[in-house]
């Protein structure tokens, strides 16, 4: 087998799959192949080397990738392999605690709730506690339990939400989710390091277990998963991670790029392997971005190179404003299609989704395919959310929240106040809502006790009957009997709006059928379909949030820089770059996030193979002005020979005036030439406040004027540098 598995390697990535002890850092560049090094390193350590597939763990951020790999390493592997954790860090997590929660006081059948879920419960929560929910923002609250799950310094800071008040929802919140034997999705990371602190053979047990470790984009873990993952290989050593600190682009949702560092400090001996050798793009667009990213300082060197050819010139077009510039990328797409390239094959790429509508606009007009690849998911459809709270009703009866859910959806004549009732009853004497049911009290009229008597008998009979028949008969007896059809047949026979948004939720609850067909097929004859639901819906609660692509169609791609990772295209536009655009005017105020909005730019230029065309406007329509903003300084950081001006856009004659240096360790003061002689001696790069507009930065002084770039909506002003309005901060 060996000669397949290094056939289509190169040397480093071969040298990458053949060390099999100790630590091991690939440095892995856009587009260098590390999917096929991590896959071909996990067929290496089984066919090879002889591990036990159950002794690998393997992971990885998304179920997409962690698919993608695992059918990989199947087709590698000419037997079946039973027992391997190769999944995301969240179905680890979920996979370790179904073993051995117990510990924590929970039960084993734990369900996983969601972030919508988790905003109802701290709702909840707050009702009860008599808080304000138009003073407090649930949902702030829910997000900030969130953050002092992995850090609870959180809990004792100032925030816009009281201290007293912050403290007082979490403990409910908790309190809430381990009497219903529910985890949120941060507790799939903070209840395993709790296992792992507090009972020290729960942690040697998957040490011994997992002899070797990958770790895919190790450049986007979080604190979290680097202590899992520390702790898990801290003995045995044999960690091997792939990262890329030039790709590390999601800060915002708790990634620490010094997790590479803390890496080479906590595995001193690691060997390092830099994959630099790009099988996706042209020179040219290799070029431009590495003369890009040599801007950001303390970094890992590394030159992205490649045999495929040199290439057409990045084409950066400059618009008089942006409808002009939403038609040039039209007509420039048109050209494109009829030179051969299919709309597929091409994307337009922008910093956040509110750039996108100008290109929609013109696409629609002129009838020309497109889709915006947004963050809706499937699974968090009403309808579906619906279904599988009772499906979680039939494994737990004792879920207060799948309760609460749909103990009148679709409508029962069951109130609000009786569910109240219901509550205060159950908490009273310790009991759950379904057994608030079967109680003979006087607490319901005989209608709504009949109602709900009747809502218990289907769950019951449903639940009775779950080994009896194929899961497939029970979701369809489900759908029947909990009258849920019928109101959706109901509402399709009315017309308008209503009828099409039934039809809709109707195709929904379809699909989830064949999804449901789809995983009752990976069970084998023995698993009982209690287990079954358990763990198709552990799985279901651990679902990415799904990209609705178009199925055999043939369209132009929409989307933002950070959801184009992971993908590639013929011709990418990266669109609206100009100075608090992108990079963005916050990011401005801080270095660092100036470094990030570059690895930003940096990953967005390595989507494209073939063509790479970058577009701004002289002026732009914002916030409901016009405004007119400077060229992004990302542009200028591109090497002059690798790049064609088009429209309104010239050659730099010189460094920008907003550009310093950043590719040494240490600041560059600014040259004394930036300095102005009169009054104030004002420089690029100060920071400043004014009466109006707030605080700004100065990116260009020209005689007695400053050019200064607020936040947003105010942008770029150009302003005199002496006026008493302004002051340095």
């Amino acid at each position: 087998m060996g000669n397949i598995l290094f056939e289509k390697l190169n040397e480093q990535q071969i040298k990458a799959v053949k060390i099999v002890h100790g630590p091991v850092m690939a440095v892995a560049g856009a587009g260098s192949g590390k999917t096929r090094v991590l896959t071909n390193r996990v067929a290496y350590l089984i066919d090879e080397i002889g591990i036990p597939p159950s002794h690998i763990l393997s992971i990885t951020f998304t179920n997409r990738a962690a698919d993608e790999m695992r059918s990989r390493v199947f087709r590698l592997i000419d037997r079946p392999l039973t027992g391997i954790w190769l999944s995301t860090f969240h179905a680890m997590g979920a996979k370790i605690l179904r073993n051995d929660i117990a510990c924590l006081g929970y039960g084993n059948d734990f369900q996983i709730i969601d972030d919508e879920d988790a905003i109802i419960i701290v709702k909840n929560v707050m009702k009860n506690l008599n808080y304000d929910i138009k003073r407090f923002s649930p949902k702030l609250i829910a997000n900030l339990i969130e953050e002092a799950k992995a850090d609870s310094t959180v809990l004792s800071l100032g925030h816009v939400i009281p201290k007293d008040v912050l403290v007082n929802v979490f403990e409910g919140y908790q309190k809430f989710l381990k009497a219903n034997n529910l985890v949120d999705f941060q507790d799939l990371l903070v209840l395993v390091l709790q296992l792992f602190r507090e009972f020290p053979e729960i942690l040697k047990k998957y040490q011994s277990l997992f002899e070797y470790i990958l770790v895919d984009e190790f450049q986007d873990t979080n604190d979290l998963q680097y202590e899992i993952v520390y702790l898990l290989a801290k003995e045995h050593r044999n960690l091997f991670i792939v990262g890329d600190e030039d790709q590390s682009i999601y800060a915002f949702r708790g990634a620490n790029i010094q997790n590479i560092r803390k890496f080479m400090r906590d595995f001193p001996e690691h060997v390092k392997i830099i994959l630099n050798q790009n099988y996706r793009s042209k020179s040219t667009i290799l070029d431009a971005a590495n003369s890009v990213i040599k801007h950001n300082r303390n970094r890992i060197p590394k030159d992205l190179f490649s045999t495929l050819g040199t290439g057409d010139k990045i084409i950066h077009f400059k618009a008089e404003n942006d409808d002009e510039e939403a038609y040039y990328v039209y007509n420039k797409i048109k050209t494109l299609k009829k030179s051969g390239i299919s709309f597929r094959e091409m994307a337009i790429l922008y910093r956040n989704n509110a750039m996108s509508r100008k290109f929609e606009d013109v696409l629609l007009k002129y009838n020309l395919p497109y889709k915006v690849i947004g963050n809706i998911s499937f699974y968090k459809r009403k309808e579906i959310k619906d279904i599988i709270a009772y499906l979680r009703l039939l494994v737990n009866r004792g879920d207060d929240y799948a309760f609460s859910r749909i103990y009148n959806e679709p409508k029962r004549g069951i109130g609000e106040t009786t569910f109240e009732r219901m509550k205060e009853y159950a908490a009273a004497r310790n009991l759950k809502l379904m057994d608030v049911i079967e109680v003979d009290v006087d607490l319901f009229s005989r209608a709504t006790t009949e109602k709900l008597m009747t809502f218990k008998k289907t769950i019951d009979e449903l639940q009775a009957n779950l080994e009896n028949v194929n899961l497939l008969v029970t979701y369809d007896d489900l759908l029947s009997k909990s009258g849920y059809l019928a109101m959706l047949k109901a509402d399709s026979e009315i017309g308008g709006e209503r009828h099409l948004e039934a039809e809709r939720r109707l195709d929904n609850l379809m699909e989830f059928k064949t999804v449901l067909l789809e995983k009752i097929k990976d069970y084998d004859a023995s698993a009982s379909n209690y287990q079954k639901l358990v763990d198709i819906l552990t799985e279901l609660s651990l679902r990415e949030e799904a990209e609705e692509a178009l199925q055999n169609q043939d369209y132009v791609s929409l989307m933002t820089m950070h959801s184009a990772k992971g993908l590639e295209f013929q011709v990418v536009f990266m669109t609206c770059f100009e100075q608090t655009l992108f990079p963005s005017g916050q990011s401005m105020m801080e270095y660092g996030n100036v470094e990030e909005e570059r690895r930003l730019f940096y990953v967005a230029l390595t989507r494209a193979k073939e063509l790479a065309v970058i577009t701004n406007a002289k002026s732009r329509f914002m916030y409901g002005h016009y405004q007119e903003n400077l060229d992004s300084e990302f542009i200028a950081e591109i090497d002059e020979g690798l790049i064609d001006h088009q429209g309104l856009a010239r050659p730099k004659r010189t460094q920008p005036a907003w550009e310093t240096p950043r590719s040494e360790n240490k600041p560059i003061p600014p040259p004394t030439s930036n300095y102005v002689p009169s009054g104030i001696q004002w420089t690029i790069g100060d920071k400043v406040k004014h009466a109006v507009f707030g605080e700004g930065i100065i990116v260009m002084i020209d005689n007695d004027r400053a050019t200064i770039a607020f936040k947003a909506p105010v942008g770029i002003k150009i302003l005199m540098k002496d006026h008493p309005s302004i002051q340095r901060l």
